[in-house]
């Protein structure tokens, strides 16, 4: 075949051959477009990258400015404790100053450790560290300060001593704590509280909260303020406890401190408490009238209306029918009643609210049968109703038959016989004794 054929040299355009092949190969190829998507995301990288790197350097110049500035002062507080006239506050300055300047040198050499990987990882664990103990600090503070949120009792004390200086203390009973309702009666607590005002006078202000107190027991959270409260008569400390029923404060406990000027004597008191000049005056003295008339009721056969009259807390104590029968029983026993001979006992409340009254009756078969009274009412113009009553029977005396028993001798009873007399001894004989006498020798 002639040479220079071009048709018959080598293979057809576009055949692949070993010479198109290195053609191509050696052809450089083309570049990526400027607007792809891979050149954008190269450039943004680097774009991020160098801002990363921007914002290191600067907060690393940041804290290497910030040491050199804590390691200038605490060079400057050396110098001021070097230039004091007092050693032992010149030498306390001076090491307060070493010790910022040591926290500044710190800081100043805290971007170079941050560069190597060893020194990232310590910073990221110092880092965590001190975040964890951070926190770990308030939320130990964050409880303390929640389980340590003292009330303010202020108000509840005030509203109570209000109430008890104008004379409402059944309301304030009422609404104390169930567990001061099983530690103290309702009785003696009135009685108390109106001698105490009686005492003090009223109530006037609060004049300063001296210490509070809460605590959480077996029965719940209780509560204790101690006041300063000035009184119509004088200035006292108050000591008022309230336990947390229910989601609200009630009264516990109370005790007020008297001054020594207001202490009064045992005489004293009893002369306030005394009900009547002369108990014995049944015309002048109304604790003596109810009594009488009670009595006189019960020996007419009216117990029925004794027990209606009553107050409901005697009521609830023994039922009507048994009441009846009980009284029926004493008539039977003592007799018919007469009057009342002695009085041993009668005393009334402060407020006026109560009284007791314990005296010696006379009946037709006993001549000192002892009874005792007790009264209530709710205001001085309100008669008094019977709230609890006592019969104590004489013990029985020997009859004359040897075998009966009797339950009390009248004012015109014969006596009983004696035991009797023992039999006379013979008179010794004459002559002499042949037994030593027993005190022999004693001369």
């Amino acid at each position: 075949m002639p040479p220079g054929n071009d048709d018959h040299d080598g293979p057809p355009a576009g055949t692949p051959g070993n010479g198109g092949e290195r053609a191509r190969l050696d052809e450089p190829a083309p570049e990526p477009s400027a607007s792809g998507k891979i050149a954008t995301a190269a450039a943004l990288g680097e774009d991020r990258r160098g801002i990363t790197g921007a914002a290191k350097d600067a907060l690393d110049a940041g804290v290497s400015k910030l040491g050199s500035g804590i390691e200038t002062l605490g060079e400057g507080v050396s110098r001021l404790g070097e230039l004091s006239h007092i050693p032992v506050v010149g030498s306390g300055v001076v090491k307060l100053g070493e010790g910022i300047t040591h926290v500044g040198e710190s800081l100043h050499e805290l971007p170079r450790v941050a560069r190597t990987r060893r020194g990232r990882l310590l910073i990221r664990s110092v880092i965590v560290g001190f975040v964890l103990v951070a926190a770990w600090i308030v939320v130990i503070v964050g409880l303390q300060l929640h389980g340590n949120d003292t009330p303010d009792f202020r108000p509840d004390a005030e509203h109570i001593l209000v109430d008890l200086s104008r004379g409402a203390i059944d309301e304030v009973y009422e609404q104390a704590s169930p567990r001061f309702q099983e530690m103290v009666r309702k009785e003696p607590f009135i009685d108390e509280m109106n001698d105490l005002v009686h005492t003090v006078g009223k109530f006037r202000e609060i004049t300063s909260v001296n210490d509070t107190l809460v605590t959480t027991g077996p029965s719940g959270r209780t509560g204790r303020v101690s006041l300063t409260v000035a009184y119509e008569k004088a200035t006292c400390k108050v000591l008022v406890s309230l336990h947390n029923d229910q989601g609200r404060w009630k009264l516990l406990g109370i005790g007020i401190e008297l001054p020594a000027e207001l202490k009064i004597s045992q005489a004293q008191r009893e002369e306030r408490v005394k009900a009547c000049k002369d108990p014995m005056d049944v015309k002048h003295c109304d604790v003596h009238q109810a009594a009488d008339a009670i009595l006189r009721k019960l020996d007419g056969g009216r117990a029925g209306e004794v027990w209606d009259e009553a107050t409901p807390v005697f009521q609830q104590q023994e039922p009507k029918a048994k009441f009846i029968q009980l009284q029926l029983e004493h008539l039977a026993a003592l007799g018919g009643y007469r009057r009342i001979i002695a009085v041993t006992e009668a005393k009334l409340a402060i407020g006026g609210a109560s009284s007791t009254f314990d005296a010696l009756a006379e009946f037709d078969k006993a001549s000192g049968a002892r009874t005792v009274f007790a009264f209530y009412r709710r205001s001085k113009a309100d008669p008094w109703r019977l709230r609890s009553f006592k019969v104590v029977l004489p013990m029985p005396r020997a009859a004359d038959d040897g075998g009966r028993a009797d339950l009390g001798s009248g004012s015109g009873a014969t006596p009983p016989a004696g035991p009797p007399a023992p039999a006379a001894l013979p008179a010794p004989a004459s002559g002499p004794s042949h037994l030593a006498p027993r005190d022999a020798g004693a001369r």
